[in-house]
């Protein structure tokens, strides 16, 4: 007897939501289905989907599991109440958790929930073995951030620009806030090892580059590391990676999979 598909409610809309939009349309029509959205504009035409303006709006669509592609604010505001309500919530705006009032906030409603929230990867990788080294002990890990200059700058400063120059250094709690749309995936690998405040990021903007790179390095009692991933910009916002809706939906249908990767 075939399963009935996975009923996701998503926060947001935006150009994260689109991209999964489509790919579940062209990647998992009959695995996943795709509710409803919260979203702060009722309005706005074009959705691909039907639209509310609240959580418990979009629980009278009766979902499975929640998924947040809104960025900082949508968790603030949506997040906790999710978990309050006992759903499992998978969430990309990992970044929002540099802020230390809602990091306590949202780890006292997770821990008192009947569901669970989990960090989807996004546009980066090795958070398994970053994780899994943290366990035995991690020394160092440095997450470098390789950006066109336009992504960071804007188009007009952007075009200045003539040779790679770094405009961020610190800690990736500093970098989540300061560049919460483009940089919000360095809060990931640092909550899968050493933490905001020990996690060191560098962001650079580089004219020779046309694609989003990230190089995480990690030493510790295991050995050491280096990732590096060159993600090619999605075509509704190129501060973000296509493979950032890519991994949301793998996050998914991983949830019925007999067998599990990671």
């Amino acid at each position: 007897m075939m399963t009935a598909p996975l009923r996701v409610g998503m926060i947001g809309l935006g150009s994260i939501g689109q991209d999964l939009v489509s790919l579940v349309d062209e990647a998992a029509p009959h695995e996943i289905e795709l509710v409803g959205a919260v979203v702060r504009d009722l309005d706005k035409p074009g959705r691909p989907l039907p639209v509310v303006r609240s959580i418990d709006d979009l629980l009278d669509r009766d979902p499975d599991v929640f998924l947040e592609v809104a960025g900082h604010e949508g968790l603030r505001q949506h997040g906790i109440p999710v978990l309050e309500k006992g759903y499992n919530l998978y969430f990309l705006a990992v970044g929002a958790l540099a802020d230390p009032a809602f990091e306590e906030a949202f780890h006292k409603a997770a821990s008192s929930s009947k569901g669970q929230a989990r960090i989807v990867s996004g546009a980066i990788g090795a958070l398994d073995a970053i994780s899994g080294a943290f366990v035995g002990g991690l020394d160092r890990v440095q997450h470098t951030v390789r950006k066109p200059p336009a992504t960071l700058l804007g188009p007009d400063e952007g075009a200045l620009v003539t040779e790679p120059r770094d405009v961020f250094r610190g800690s990736a709690r500093e970098a989540a806030l300061a560049y919460p749309e483009s940089v919000n995936v360095t809060a990931a690998v640092s909550m899968a090892g050493v933490g905001f405040d020990r996690t060191e990021v560098v962001v650079t903007v580089d004219p020779a580059v046309t694609r989003n790179v990230h190089i995480v390095e990690a030493e510790g009692v295991f050995g050491s590391l280096r990732f590096e991933i060159q993600n090619v910009p999605s075509k509704r916002n190129p501060k973000s990676g296509a493979l950032v809706a890519m991994s949301a939906l793998q996050q998914l249908l991983r949830i019925r999979e007999p067998i599990a990767v990671g």
